[in-house]
């Protein structure tokens, strides 16, 4: 499990008590059955997001903060106004998009899968904004391991109700590597050399919170052991793929970047380090990799941040090294 509230839950949920679908409602024909069944049920909902929606919460939602506070309230006059706009032409596939790797990858990207597993009709992908580079050239990886011939991007407004033929795919996570699987050998051909790097330590730049403050240390205390220490964020995605795609080890800071270990082969090691509180996200990733996983509790600052999960941490050398020789790595 990984944690997420699978929007099936709900639907079934309410189908077995009618009684609170028609009190959430508010009537079958009512402007809150017109908001909630295209708005809510057709849309937000397609976002995982953690039980306490603690999870990039303004992130999640094609509503956004307003979407959380919606259901059993009358609608306010900006979804009203919104449902009366003229609906856009054509039959849609409703992606999303998220600036976050990690969530970008495993639970927006993957839904493309529907643009071949569909009735065959062409629909318009609807995305949040213009793609970035990374996203581009993960668009473009997708349309080859998928076999898609084109691709018609649309980048819709906050609101999504206006779209009368949009297939809004359940959340994907749990499928999302046997998606990706699927492209990578589809598009084995394209894909660039493997960089021949078999031990990685992914750092963690350009953030402010959550990040090993002696990650350079820990760059140098792995260097003679064979280690290079790698920005992903500084790489193209084709040189994200190409680097982790031969490595056999990698250590790295709990974060996005470690998202690349779905290029990684399998059999491969993670050894993720984290602050106190321990997060499945990557743990799930790796297993579902056949990989091994194995993650180390740092050291807290815990005047580094407020919120637990955001803290930044030291990492312990000698514990690290103890976890390394414990995978063989001496």
């Amino acid at each position: 499990m990984d944690g997420t509230i699978q929007s099936v839950d709900l639907v079934e949920h309410l189908t077995a008590n009618p009684q609170l679908g028609r009190l959430l409602r508010d009537g079958d024909d009512s402007a809150v059955a017109a908001v909630f069944d295209r708005c809510v049920l057709n849309n937000h909902l397609m976002f995982p997001v953690t039980p306490d929606l603690r999870c990039f919460r303004r992130h999640f939602g094609m509503f956004h903060e307003m979407a959380y506070g919606m259901v059993g309230q009358a609608p306010s006059p900006v979804f009203l106004q919104a449902l009366d706009q003229p609906e856009p032409p054509g039959r849609y596939l409703a992606m999303g998009g998220n600036d976050n790797y990690f969530h970008w990858c495993l639970d927006h990207l993957p839904r493309l899968v529907f643009g071949m597993l569909t009735d065959g009709a062409e629909r318009r992908v609807i995305m949040d904004g213009p793609p970035n580079a990374w996203q581009a050239a993960s668009l473009r990886l997708f349309m080859i391991g998928l076999k898609l011939d084109r691709l018609d991007l649309h980048v819709s407004r906050s609101d999504w109700s206006c779209y009368p033929d949009c297939l809004v795919p359940l959340p994907l996570r749990s499928q999302a590597v046997a998606i990706w699987n699927v492209v990578l050998n589809h598009a084995r051909d394209v894909l660039p050399a493997p960089s021949g790097v078999k031990r990685l330590f992914v750092l963690r730049r350009n953030t402010s919170k959550r990040f090993a403050v002696n990650q350079d240390e820990v760059a140098e205390a792995l260097k003679p052991l064979g280690f290079l220490a790698v920005d992903p964020g500084s790489l193209t995605f084709e040189e994200q793929v190409a680097l982790f795609s031969d490595a056999e080890l990698i250590v790295g800071c709990h974060g996005a970047a470690l998202t690349n270990i779905l290029f990684a082969p399998a059999g491969a090691t993670l050894i993720e380090l984290r602050g106190r509180v321990l997060q499945p996200f990557f743990g799930n990733l790796a297993v579902q990799r056949g990989m091994r996983h194995r993650d180390l509790a740092c050291i807290e600052q815990p005047d580094s941040h407020p919120d637990i999960i955001e803290r930044d941490y030291v990492v312990p050398l000698d514990a690290l090294r103890e976890l390394l020789a414990g995978v063989g790595v001496r």
